[in-house]
């Protein structure tokens, strides 16, 4: 794939390429939350709170995922653009690899941390079993969404902005469209109220996880996930991923 684009293209077109789409997909990612709260606040008051006491965990696990995507990125696009391809390999790699680990580590935290977090902020029966319902079952999808967002941050280190917004844009509907039927049950579909709200953000985000691989495995993208060490010189990769 040449890249020589990101060099020649006018300094304004090629700042709105690169930026609106990824705006775009932010709003899309903030949909989430919002399609979950409508839909919830239709079993109940203490459904609509419980999922609103919750946030700032969901928030903390996808500041990891984010903050640690931008390390991915910004290591990626650095080798590519030194012409260190492997050193961009390895680190799509071990940005991969490490995505799958904070994952895993953001699953124990939240659900450890869930009962005396929410009971912090209330003490009604109800509103607390909501909430650690909704919580404990969309926090075990957190490795699909931090391993998400490395493959939708090494896709926009080469330049493929739409086509991340697209795959966004794929779990935010797939939610928007689960929500309503595993909340309210429809034919065969029982009603599963807040647990239903959860499994449907969860499966959003899995469907968006698949298109980034497909995209990524199938479309020709200039990098590769490598673990081995490159022979060039890529010592501090680590440090460079978080900082």
């Amino acid at each position: 794939m040449d890249q020589s684009y990101m060099k020649e293209k006018p300094l304004l077109p090629l700042v709105l390429k690169m930026s609106l789409p990824m705006v775009a997909s932010m709003l899309i990612g903030a949909l989430y939350n919002i399609v979950d709260s409508f839909f919830v606040a239709q079993v109940s008051e203490d459904a609509m709170t419980a999922v609103s006491l919750v946030f700032p965990l969901q928030n903390l696990a996808n500041a990891a995922g984010i903050g640690f995507g931008v390390g991915i990125n910004a290591a990626v696009s650095y080798f590519l653009g030194a012409g260190r391809q492997r050193s961009a390999d390895r680190a799509a790699g071990l940005g991969t690899l490490l995505s799958l680990v904070h994952g895993l580590i953001l699953i124990a935290v939240c659900l450890a941390a869930s009962g005396p977090f929410v009971r912090a902020f209330t003490q009604n029966p109800a509103t607390v079993d909501f909430a650690l319902e909704y919580l404990r079952t969309v926090i075990l999808f957190t490795p699909a969404f931090t391993l998400g967002l490395a493959f939708e941050k090494i896709l926009q280190a080469v330049g493929k902005m739409k086509t991340t917004m697209f795959c966004m844009a794929a779990g935010a509907v797939a939610n928007l469209i689960l929500d309503p039927l595993f909340i309210m049950g429809w034919g065969f579909i029982p009603a599963m109220g807040v647990f239903g709200a959860a499994l449907a953000t969860g499966l959003g985000q899995v469907l968006s996880l698949i298109c980034y691989l497909a995209v990524f495995f199938r479309a020709g993208i200039p990098v590769r996930l490598r673990l081995k060490k490159s022979p060039e010189a890529d010592g501090g990769l680590v440090r460079r991923l978080y900082f």
